[in-house]
């Protein structure tokens, strides 16, 4: 498994890797090339003793690089896959590769290493450099604001798209985590529908799971209203800001919580200069794989506002969580998500509605709790971590076996 994000998580994709892995059968030997990120309050320890609390299954894991949260560690991880790869390949003989795009982390390999140039691959599809592209574009015209990632991602897209019409073409098999992912598969790489399998993501339902009396009664009489993901504008994070004054004219007493990382003093200036009171809101950073679930069992309401998603584990977390999910209807959210039923969808952007969303939720408890057992049973049904390292199993045996 080559994995640009693993731990400490702070994406997507690094949940989506950690998942499948802890979820392998102990007699598939895993081993994941990885790198080391430096991360505020987390040292070496905590980060080795939390993944092996999370993963509690034999692995062996291989740092090969070293990254602080920037655009440009992923260069620096191609690198050194295209150095490292071959030797751990010769000392371990592996089977097959679990790469990942947008990351791409065997392109070097792919392109300029014959011996790798068709070894048996699975790519999982967590984007496009397009899609990429798209979603900078949208944000920065509504917005105004990058992070240096979506800067880059403008400036180098010629390049790195050029390089991932190339690397598409030597993977064996392609993972799309949705069918919005699939058509834009097919659409932006060119590919065969053949090629490509629909294995939705999953999320460990005993880890996040539903709230106790006491996180019950917590949740329903101090209503939270809860954000994960990164603070960036593509992530649709202004348009959850926008709606704040909107609730707080109804629910004063109304706390919104923000998890993840970003440029947290910027959002909090925000905050301030829309006049909003301190004790309404809070920004936590980056919190642990243990500390996630223990917050969203106490969310009255989650909210994920962004721009695109394929399939979004956070709002996967949420909704095994038991929580009430308001979410954009963009991307594979749809398939996730039946509006009225086990969720909420609003148009792209429309804070107004989003707002009214929230406040509907907010205030009539009955409601809330429908859609939250509703989005716990849809979870269970057809959404774990299981189910997800089992279908995926089963390609690679596909895979190996032509």
């Amino acid at each position: 498994m080559l994995a640009p994000e693993f731990f400490p998580i702070w994406g997507g994709a690094g949940s989506y890797i950690v998942e499948i892995i802890k979820n392998m059968p102990l007699d598939v030997n895993v081993h994941v090339i990885t790198l080391k990120r430096k991360i505020q309050h987390a040292s070496d320890d905590k980060i080795e003793n939390e993944m092996a609390s999370v993963i509690n299954r034999p692995i062996n894991v291989h740092y090969i690089s070293e990254s602080k949260e920037t655009f440009f560690y992923n260069i620096l991880f191609q690198l050194a896959c295209f150095r490292k790869l071959p030797n751990l390949h010769k000392k371990y003989r592996f089977d097959i590769i679990h790469s990942h795009l947008c990351f791409m982390p065997d392109v070097f390999l792919k392109l300029f290493n014959k011996s790798f140039a068709d070894f048996p691959t699975v790519l999982t599809l967590h984007g496009t450099i397009q899609m990429l592209r798209d979603h900078a574009y949208h944000a920065q015209l509504l917005f105004g604001d990058l992070e240096a990632g979506e800067e880059s991602t403008l400036k180098f897209f010629p390049i790195i798209r050029l390089l991932e019409q190339q690397y598409v073409k030597r993977v064996s098999k392609l993972i799309a985590v949705s069918k919005a992912t699939m058509t834009l598969a097919q659409r932006y790489l060119k590919v065969n529908r053949e090629k490509i399998e629909l294995i939705y993501n999953g999320v460990d339902t005993e880890v996040f799971h539903s709230p106790n009396k006491d996180e019950i009664t917590t949740k329903y009489s101090q209503p939270t209203v809860i954000y994960v993901g990164r603070l960036v504008s593509k992530k649709g994070i202004h348009v959850l800001l926008q709606t704040i004054p909107e609730v707080l004219k109804e629910i004063p007493q109304t706390h919104f919580i923000f998890v993840g990382g970003g440029d947290l003093p910027l959002y909090r200036k925000i905050l301030s200069n829309m006049n909003i009171p301190k004790e309404n809101f809070s920004f936590t950073g980056h919190i642990g794989y243990f500390e996630r679930p223990k917050l969203l069992r106490k969310a009255t309401v989650y909210v994920n506002p962004s721009l695109f998603e394929n399939c979004s584990i956070s709002i996967l977390e949420a909704m095994s969580s038991e929580a009430a999910v308001i979410a954009s209807k963009i991307g594979g959210n749809p398939e996730i998500i039946k509006s009225g039923k086990n969720g909420l969808l609003f148009p792209l952007c429309n804070y107004k509605i989003l707002a009214e969303h929230i406040k509907s939720l907010l205030i009539d408890e009955k409601l809330n709790k429908k859609i939250a057992r509703e989005a716990r049973k849809t979870i269970e049904s057809s959404f774990t971590s299981k189910l997800c390292a089992q279908r995926t199993l089963n390609l690679y045996y596909k895979v190996l076996g032509s």
